[in-house]
Formats: structure tokens, C-alpha cells, sequence
């Protein structure tokens, strides 16, 4: 067996970057993380969560600017929402340790090794919160740019877990990447409204379509209804779905994301679906999701032409 990978031996940031200017805002921002976003953002169900999330993942970015800064624009947001009236300055602060932490980010990512894979998985997952929490979600947008988007950024995580995936799972880290591969093995056909996933099969069905289509098609409506089994029998038991319906756009075949990105009408219908897995998330357990399953609904329902608009009702009658 591989020796383990201490994350954390590598330098503080102040021991390299020596200062006597103290920031009270950001001061503040990792307070509200620590005793507020962590708790939200921990699985209550696993005991090493909350330690991951307010204490390991704190001293980790105590030695990566780009995960410290993701923390303290992820607070920043939180406050935003807490604190409406000061929204607008919120906005701000998230939005400039963001683009901060976003440029850092993707030039440390050409250089991804054990040193600081761990870094850089903490904040591929913190990304996707980011994504959800700094859209505006005023109106449907443009689909690539506003919806799309946060499934690569998703998958870009998928990336560098793969890159150093045991070393990875061997760290604080596991607790996330279990809640992630959380798996109860039930028929589907047992699951209320299964049958509707299942039904996007024979929608879904063209003697058009090629090979590479047809498959790409097969292989998320099939994902699709797993994650589906997955997190109906978590909300049924009034857990958190979030983490086990993000597993659904980390299995989809590049194909499919074509698809979408081409806004094919059975691909947006077959996203649409997912979207009431989304509007669970947000109904559930997490404040960065609140509106996002009616907004990816609204936007998709913007780019399907009318002659197929009758396959968004079911969507659409469990979002509202």
C-alpha cells in the first residue's frame, strides 16, 4: 500500500506572504463560515462531516489561496442571503473573492499532483456551490452560460478525484465522496413516479438517431433513474438529497452534454426531469439551491419548441 499523503504539511500562507493588515470583513466571513455555512453544509449523518467542513477544510485553505478565498466568497453569499439588506454588498465581496479564487484555481490546476489534489477536489465541490449561489436567477437566461455551466464545473471535480483517487479517499475527504456514492439497492418500479423517468425511454426513442445518440440517450435516462430511486427513498426519510442527485451530470456521456449544449428537445426534456431532483435539494437542506429547480425549468422550457412542451408537465406540476 501507498504511504498516505499529509495535505497539510505543505506551508501557511503567512509564511510566505508576511502581513500586519487585518481584514474584519473577511475576519467576520470566516466566522459566519465556521460556526454557520459549515454546519449547513455537513451531512448530519456522518460524524466526520462537520469536521471536514469546519476544521479540515479551514486549514487547508489556510495553505491554498484559491480554497481560502472559495471559502470566504461561499460566507459571503450566505450572508448575502441572511442579510438582505446588505445584499448588495454581499454580492460584491463573494463576487471578488471568487474571481479571485477562480484565477488561482486554474492556474494551479496545470499542475495538479498529491500535494495538492486535496486542495483542489475541496474546491471543484465548492465551485458548484458557488455556481448555484451567485446566479441572480431573475429571469431564464441563456442556457449554456446559466444552466449548463455548473455541470462541467461538476465534472471538473470528477477530473481531478480521478487524476488521485485514492489518495483522495484516504484523506478527510471520504466523507463527502460516501455521501456522493450513496447506493440502497430498491426497484425502481417501487419508487412513486418512477414511471415517468422510465417513460423518457420511449420519448426519447427515433429511428433518426445514430448509434452514438441513441446510447447517450439509454445511458442518462438509465443514470438518471437511479439517481432518481437514490434520493426519493433519502427524502423520504427526510435526508438530504443534494450530494446523490450531483451524481447524475458526473455520469453522463459527453455525448449527452453535446446534446444539450445543441438544446436537442428530448435531451432538455430529459434535464427537465432531473430538475425536480434539484427542486428536492433545494426544499431539503441547502440554502445555494433555493429557486434553482424552477429556474432551470423555466429556461429550459424557454429552448423546447412548442410540439414538445406536453413532456414538461410533470416537471412542472412537482415544481410548483
Amino acid at each position: 500500500m501507498r504511504p498516505s499523503v499529509d495535505p497539510f504539511q505543505q506551508p501557511d500562507l503567512i509564511s510566505t506572504r508576511k502581513t500586519t493588515d487585518l481584514d474584519v470583513v473577511d475576519l467576520r466571513l470566516m466566522h459566519h463560515f465556521t460556526t454557520v455555512v459549515a454546519l449547513e453544509l455537513a451531512n448530519v449523518q456522518i460524524t466526520e462531516s462537520l469536521a471536514l467542513w469546519q476544521d479540515h477544510i479551514i486549514k487547508l485553505g489556510f495553505k491554498h489561496d484559491f480554497l481560502l478565498r472559495g471559502i470566504l466568497a461561499i460566507a459571503a453569499f450566505h450572508m448575502s442571503y441572511t442579510y438582505p439588506d446588505r445584499k448588495a454588498d454581499y454580492d460584491l465581496i463573494g463576487t471578488t473573492h471568487q474571481t479571485l479564487a477562480l484565477s488561482a484555481f486554474q492556474e494551479t490546476l496545470t499542475h495538479v499532483d498529491e500535494s495538492n489534489c486535496h486542495a483542489l477536489f475541496a474546491f471543484s465541490c465548492i465551485i458548484i456551490i458557488l455556481a448555484f449561489a451567485s446566479s441572480t436567477k431573475d429571469k431564464p437566461s441563456d442556457f449554456a452560460t446559466d444552466v449548463l455551466h455548473w455541470f462541467y464545473l461538476l465534472r471538473g471535480a470528477q477530473i481531478v478525484l480521478n487524476m488521485h483517487a485514492e489518495t483522495i479517499r484516504c484523506s478527510f475527504l471520504r466523507p463527502l465522496l460516501d455521501s456522493m456514492a450513496h447506493m440502497e439497492n430498491t426497484a425502481a418500479q417501487a419508487i412513486p413516479d418512477s414511471d415517468r423517468i422510465s417513460g423518457l425511454f420511449h420519448i426519447c426513442a427515433s429511428a433518426d438517431h445514430d448509434e452514438e445518440t441513441s446510447q447517450a440517450y439509454t445511458l442518462a435516462i438509465h443514470s438518471l433513474l437511479n439517481t432518481f430511486t437514490q434520493a426519493s427513498m433519502l427524502k423520504k426519510r427526510g435526508e438530504g438529497t443534494v450530494l446523490a442527485s450531483f451524481v447524475w451530470p458526473l455520469n453522463l456521456p459527453p455525448k449527452f452534454l453535446d446534446l444539450l449544449s445543441e438544446k436537442r428537445p428530448q435531451a432538455m426534456i430529459v434535464l427537465a426531469h432531473y430538475c425536480v431532483l434539484v427542486f428536492w435539494g433545494e426544499t431539503t437542506d441547502s440554502w445555494f439551491m433555493g429557486g434553482w429547480g424552477r429556474y432551470m425549468l423555466e429556461t429550459i422550457k424557454d429552448s423546447v419548441p412548442e410540439a414538445w412542451q406536453n413532456h414538461l408537465k410533470w416537471p412542472d406540476e412537482m415544481i410548483k
